[in-house]
């Protein structure tokens, strides 16, 4: 057999080509060679080259999956570095899969749920009219038709069987095949994302429809092609272009949807590669031209990198059978949130630890029996130079003395400021771009003996911090702004007991927990300076000895212009981001 061995040269012969990124060419010999020394020198301890370091960790692209700022901390050429940074790239469903249907063994065997055809009269696409806008995703390494708004939809049944609704929220055309059938791929492959109609929290379980296409010598290929301005012709100008014509996306998908399909329960197929996402792959190939595809090929080249995607993951599993496919099947199984081993860093492993926090704080649900307390007669915060800006494991957080909040008569100091990129919480359904938590400890609690011990040092600082003009935290002028929505307050403790979780699981984040029938947390509201708030904090955390109470203001933050606050804290200078990352 040969044997492909990277040979280090100034200048590639000509029928080699040469990696942008080292001096090396491949090439294949007819029989074994020894390899030098130097060759390991250039690639890591296993083999292969090391793993990129010191990339961004988020970009602004526009995201198919609905997550507010997309992912960006890794390399499409090494998917065998994604799990280090990203832990669910790792799991047991991830995709694209190989629908190897001929398999044997436990659950190999296809579930014949319906008939050919049976999606035909459940999806209904828009025709995207006049020239619209098509732009090349870096991150899915395809051409998106996302308009900001629903493209179409697709009617499905839930886990019981009841009609559920799923809007297509963006298109994706991609070069050669994202997934495959007993061990065949497709020459190109178009991805039409759907999300929940009932809300588009990006870690809610989407749908994901596959529609593969074929190179045909016959005919003139592809409408859909042609429409999207793919045609064969010069490359586009730019990475953005528009149209020459408008898109039908219907008369493009039709006629798969008229034949046989695949469904099966996988991942986002980049990272974080969260496990969420259901596939029904359509088997009926649509024709497309050699010119369509070179077109389509040389985008992607010139404007997302390349076309280089992620390798299948086997159908078998690890420890026998194989993953459940179901043939023709409408049904969205439930999301797996299960933990497969322990870990810190999965937030499906911690339900067992944290069960009543986060939630979907949605004021239309908020105890509005209290009455409404002016914010300015509560908040004590001032500017401060004594902070040390470090990283914990899932946020950037800075300790001081920022000031103080008076709830029910207590006073707590701010003694830390956590930001989190991608929203922990939800507000009205909505997960953004990042969100600050403003920490406050009961004064008196990190002294010896606790609050008990300075309880008339406590009740004198409160009567203080009531009558004090303070400065206000402002998380408004940055690279995130305030969303036009709710900040919380999230008293400790004080949620009540969890239900069952709303959503699925993602990538460092914790499920959200359904808010009713749970006590209201203090809810300051930005639009207007007001405050309703339940009781005080029950004790949450034994620290020295002694009780610690605290109460969490939390503030969704959205892309938006530059935040003085979080320059402040050394985010934008890239001294600071060396030294934070380090």
């Amino acid at each position: 057999t040969g044997l492909h061995v990277c040979l280090l040269a100034s200048f590639p012969p000509p029928t080699a080509q040469a990696r942008p990124d080292s001096a090396m060419v491949c090439s294949k010999l007819a029989r074994p060679v020894v390899l030098g020394s130097c060759m390991f020198a250039l690639l890591g301890r296993s083999g292969e080259a090391a793993c990129p370091t010191g990339l961004d960790p988020y970009s602004a692209e526009p995201n198919s999956f609905g997550w507010p700022v997309t992912p960006a901390e890794f390399e499409h050429e090494q998917p065998e570095c994604w799990a280090a940074k990203y832990e669910r790239c790792g799991g047991e469903r991830q995709s694209p899969m190989d629908l190897n249907l001929h398999l044997s063994g436990p659950g190999c065997a296809p579930q014949v749920v319906g008939t050919d055809g049976d999606l035909a009269t459940r999806a209904s696409y828009k025709i995207l009219a006049g020239r619209p806008a098509m732009t090349v995703s870096k991150y899915m390494r395809g051409v998106s038709m996302m308009t900001g708004s629903s493209i179409g939809s697709l009617k499905l049944q839930d886990a019981n069987g009841m009609p559920v609704e799923y809007e297509a929220v963006d298109a994706v055309l991609t070069a050669g095949g994202l997934h495959a059938v007993n061990g065949v791929t497709a020459d190109a492959e178009l991805l039409i994302v759907h999300e929940p109609k009932a809300g588009a929290d990006a870690f809610v379980g989407r749908v994901v429809l596959s529609v593969p296409f074929r190179k045909s010598e016959i005919g003139s290929g592809s409408e859909l092609f042609e429409q999207m301005g793919l045609s064969g012709g010069a490359l586009p100008e730019a990475g953005t272009w528009r149209a020459p014509k408008s898109v039908d996306l219907q008369a493009a998908t039709q006629a798969a949807l008229e034949g046989q399909s695949f469904a099966y329960s996988g991942s986002m197929p980049m990272p974080p590669c969260i496990e969420n996402i259901r596939y029904i792959l359509l088997t009926t190939k649509q024709p497309v031209s050699a010119a369509q595809l070179s077109s389509l090929e040389g985008v992607l080249s010139k404007y997302a990198g390349g076309t280089r995607k992620r390798p299948l993951v086997s159908r078998a599993l690890a420890g026998g059978g194989c993953r459940a496919v179901d043939e023709d099947s409408v049904q969205v199984p439930a999301v797996d949130t299960s933990c497969a081993s322990p870990s810190n860093s999965s937030s499906a492993c911690w339900a067992a630890t944290c069960g009543v926090s986060p939630l979907d704080l949605a004021p239309a649900r908020a105890d509005k029996s209290k009455a409404a307390q002016d914010a300015a007669d509560m908040i004590g915060y001032r500017p401060t130079s004594n902070v040390t800006v470090s990283p914990s494991m899932f946020s950037l957080d800075a300790a001081g003395d920022f000031g103080a909040l008076l709830v029910n008569g207590r006073l707590f100091q701010a003694t830390k400021l956590s930001l989190k990129a991608v929203s922990q919480h939800t507000f009205n359904g909505t997960r953004y771009a990042a969100e600050l938590v403003v920490e406050h400890i009961l004064f008196g609690d990190s002294f010896p003996g606790g609050a008990a011990a300075v309880r008339g040092a406590a009740t004198q600082g409160a009567a203080h911090g009531a009558t004090t003009p303070a400065a206000t935290v402002d998380a408004g002028h940055g690279t995130t702004t305030p969303a036009p929505h709710d900040a919380a307050v999230d008293v400790a403790a004080s949620h009540g007991d969890s239900t069952d979780a709303a959503v699925a699981d993602g990538s460092h984040h914790r499920r959200l927990e359904q808010e009713e029938n749970v006590v209201a947390a203090p809810t300051v509201t930005t639009a207007a300076p007001t405050v309703t708030h339940a009781e005080a904090a029950a004790p949450t955390v034994t620290q020295a000895g002694h009780v610690v109470h605290r109460v969490m203001l939390s503030i969704p933050l959205k892309l938006g212009r530059e935040s003085a606050l979080l320059r402040s804290l050394g985010l934008g200078d890239k001294g600071h981001q060396g030294a934070i990352r380090d």
